[in-house]
């Protein structure tokens, strides 16, 4: 059996979600991220916009297990993290509902990262307020590779303002 792939860290950095979860936000991020995931994959890669929020990542902590294993502990959290594993590799299932997303913010810089990723699982990639031009190379890259992707990757542009050509969350 082929070792897991690990959380892509060249791409993105994980969310730190100390905050506490905003139960509505959460609930709209969860709906958006779900569509067009389950139950068959028809859209591997998502876009949308949102208004900076301060509880992003607390939600992001939820999508990502983050809060499910610090309630677990340290042998239980290891032990849901195995049949997760043993679920996605040995078992051949692909994403469902509830299981955890990889979610992270994107480390602005060259697009090699982006060129070379493929979603380990579903994914949830949070870009900061970026320059016009620097989402939109990011986001050709990510479309131009989309149609391999065997896991959903949504993207989740945080701006002030609304971005032309996506939906507002």
């Amino acid at each position: 059996m082929p070792l897991p792939r690990r959380f892509d860290n060249a791409l993105m950095h994980a969310p730190d979600n100390r905050d506490a979860v905003d139960a509505v936000l959460l609930a709209t991020l969860r709906a958006w991220c779900d569509g067009g995931a389950f139950p068959v994959l028809a859209e591997p890669l998502r876009v949308a916009s949102i208004a900076p929020h301060a509880g992003l990542d607390a939600a992001a902590g939820v999508l990502d297990g983050s809060h499910d294993l610090a309630r677990l502990g340290r042998w239980r959290g290891l032990r849901w993290r195995l049949q997760i594993l043993w679920r996605e590799h040995m078992a051949g299932h692909g994403t469902q509902p509830g299981d955890p997303w990889d979610c992270g913010w994107w480390r602005e810089g060259p697009l090699g990262p982006a060129e070379a990723f493929r979603p380990r699982r579903a994914t949830l990639l949070m870009l900061r307020e970026p320059a016009p031009a620097v989402a939109a190379a990011l986001l050709a890259t990510l479309r131009a590779r989309s149609p391999a992707y065997a896991r959903p990757l949504r993207l989740l542009v945080v701006s002030a303002a609304p971005v032309a050509g996506m939906v507002r969350l």
